[in-house]
């Protein structure tokens, strides 16, 4: 059996103190409040997982954590390697793809688990990251599309010029321009709706792999419009540093006797940024769905679709937490019972650590390579 490496890494770099690592998703960098508590979350999850009521204090960004039915597997975590729970919370960034940028305004949550599987190791889509979690990333109980809550964004682009109503030849096209031109408003915008479109892989604490889907939302688009699928999804690789302001905190739980070796860790200003990401074409689009390949086509040439590595661009800023039980025991009990009764305690906490101030992705890893986790 492995020993407990998470745990006995963690000292390395704090000389006994509690966890330090933190868990990427997207993220996104506000303004840093006083130390006195942790930050107000940047978005709030549309749907909240079964088990227990809204968490508080510490917890509160913990709102649809896989933990909170129990999950049999958190339980199997090998020796007293971590159970986590994160939740990334970004208020704003800008997404290119293509030669589109559309501002993302819309608060996005990201919420998955964490636990160390028996057997452990690289392969399939778990290619690199961290070894302990490969294969151990757990979504909400809702599945893999609750991993991923937000709201449609405005691309800031009519649909009229999206699709060359100026020039075009295509009778489904005419009919569409036709009445986008008549009717305005929602009739002539589009928004794009992320969603997941698989399970996330390659967790390496400050880099992930995430696939996602872009829905296309116009009435006169149909319901199956989008830029990837399921099938070939847009894959985002971020890289997560502090911004300026940022700070790394730990928040220990305010009961250590009931919930030991439990912390919840705050990347305070954070930024997750992927240029490397490449972009499908559209597909679907149009009243007649699939049918309509001309609709697609005319999509993908006023935006520059399908767009290869260098061509796109995500920024994500804002605040990402973990919740982080390391006992040599029980962990996914613990970190469960934490979540818990921290709704009856009203906010209640206990100490503060400031671990470090800004820092940039290289110096992340750096300091992940003391730990001997990297």
């Amino acid at each position: 059996m492995r020993t407990s490496r998470w745990r006995s890494r963690r000292g390395l770099l704090f000389a006994g103190a509690t966890a330090t690592a933190a868990v990427a998703v997207a993220v996104a960098g506000l303004a840093a409040p006083a130390l006195a508590r942790p930050s107000a979350p940047a978005a709030q999850a549309t749907v909240r997982g079964p088990g227990y009521p809204p968490p508080k204090g510490i917890y509160k960004p913990f709102t649809n954590c896989p933990i909170a039915v129990d999950n049999a597997l958190m339980n199997e975590s090998v020796g007293g390697d971590a159970v986590v729970c994160s939740a990334g919370l970004a208020a704003n960034g800008t997404l290119t793809l293509g030669n589109i940028t559309t501002p993302v305004v819309q608060p996005v949550n990201v919420q998955f688990g964490g636990w160390d599987p028996q057997n452990a190791a690289f392969g399939g889509d778990n290619s690199g990251g961290i070894e302990q979690f490969a294969g151990g990333i757990l979504p909400p109980p809702a599945g893999v599309s609750a991993m991923l809550v937000t709201k449609p964004d405005l691309i800031p682009e009519s649909l009229t010029t999206a699709l060359g109503c100026a020039t075009a030849t295509d009778p489904a096209i005419q009919h569409i321009c036709q009445v986008a031109q008549a009717r305005g408003g929602r009739f002539n915008q589009v928004t794009a709706l992320a969603q997941s479109a698989g399970q996330l892989t390659n967790f390496g604490v400050f880099s992930w792999t995430q696939r996602v889907k872009f829905q296309l939302i116009n009435p006169l688009l149909g319901g199956s419009c989008s830029i990837g699928s399921d099938n070939n999804p847009v894959v985002v690789n971020p890289q997560l540093s502090l911004g300026p302001g940022g700070q790394f905190l730990e928040f220990p739980d305010p009961n250590p006797t009931a919930h030991p070796s439990t912390v919840v860790l705050e990347l305070q200003g954070a930024v997750a940024t992927d240029n490397t990401l490449s972009a499908p074409g559209v597909t679907g689009c149009g009243p007649g769905g699939a049918a309509n390949i001309a609709v697609d086509q005319a999509l993908d040439a006023s935006s520059g679709l399908p767009a290869a590595s260098g061509a796109n661009t995500l920024t994500l800023n804002g605040n990402f937490f973990l919740a982080d039980c390391f006992n040599g025991s029980n962990q996914a009990k613990i970190l469960l019972s934490a979540i818990r009764a921290s709704s009856g305690m009203g906010g209640t906490q206990g100490g503060i650590r400031r671990i470090s101030g800004p820092m940039s992705a290289a110096a992340l890893h750096k300091m992940l390579r003391r730990m001997g986790i990297r």
